[in-house]
């Protein structure tokens, strides 16, 4: 796997929109073979799709648009994170991940001394309007292929940039949770969310209420895998997650 040539791949198709093999051959000078090889891999990662001689950008899975996501359950959102933040103790090391409830993170964040790794150019930059300079938080980009549209940072080289790390905390967000586990609609970000999970001591998810008893488009990890869920309020969901003995997973309510 060539991580670095996936990005330039990626790239250039942002630009263009579709990319074929010939056109790829002779930007990066790699045999017709390599250049097919690198599109299959891109495609099984749900980045591309493949068309006739190339592929184009995957579609969004009909998932709203990172803007107008945020101003769902705003304020629930924002409570959420503030609850969450109080997991968090002096020197932690973090994973956060890049979705609309995570994002309020940046605004409750506790004055304590953090280490932040994100996938998110839009959480970093919230948390860097935050310091003033005082340099209180210090803010690690995983690197990778800036999605358009997003704020995200995708693709392989995002997945190398988190697993040189291990956290104290992941702090993701969430498309579904139900009793088989949690799920995510946008293609592009589970394998980084599961490699957070993966690399790191506990994991929190973040979601509002909305997301109980609904399953999204892809799996991202059982709920034996988690050790907290931080939402709003009860539901029936929750409520027999709570119930669920052995299960290890504490529930916290805003409300």
């Amino acid at each position: 796997m060539r991580p670095n040539r996936h990005d330039q791949i990626l790239r250039l198709l942002a630009e263009t929109g579709v990319l074929h093999v010939e056109d790829a051959v002779a930007q990066f000078g790699s045999s017709p073979a390599t250049i097919r090889r690198d599109f299959n891999h891109l495609a099984e990662s749900g980045l591309v799709e493949r068309v006739r001689g190339g592929i184009r950008m995957a579609n969004e899975g009909g998932m709203l648009p990172f803007t107008a996501r945020e101003v769902q359950h705003a304020d629930e959102k924002r409570e959420i994170a503030r609850r969450a933040s109080r997991l968090l103790n002096d020197g932690d090391v973090i994973f956060v991940d890049g979705g609309t409830t995570t994002l309020q993170l940046a605004q409750c964040l506790p004055p304590l001394k953090l280490r932040i790794i994100t996938n998110s150019l839009t959480l970093a930059a919230a948390i860097e309007s935050r310091t003033s300079g005082r340099g209180r938080w210090e803010i690690f980009l995983t690197g990778g292929f800036l999605f358009p549209g997003s704020g995200l940072l995708v693709g392989p080289s995002a997945q190398a940039g988190i697993v040189q790390y291990h956290a104290n905390w992941a702090l993701l967000s969430a498309g579904g949770i139900t009793e088989a586990g949690i799920f995510n609609d946008n293609e592009h970000v589970v394998e980084s969310e599961r490699l957070m999970i993966k690399h790191a001591d506990r994991v929190a998810v973040l979601a509002d209420d909305s997301k109980f008893g609904h399953h999204a488009m892809r799996h991202i990890a059982d709920l034996d895998e988690l050790d907290v869920l931080v939402t709003n309020r009860q539901t029936d969901t929750s409520q027999k997650l709570e119930n669920q003995t052995g299960l290890g997973l504490r529930l916290l309510y805003t409300k």
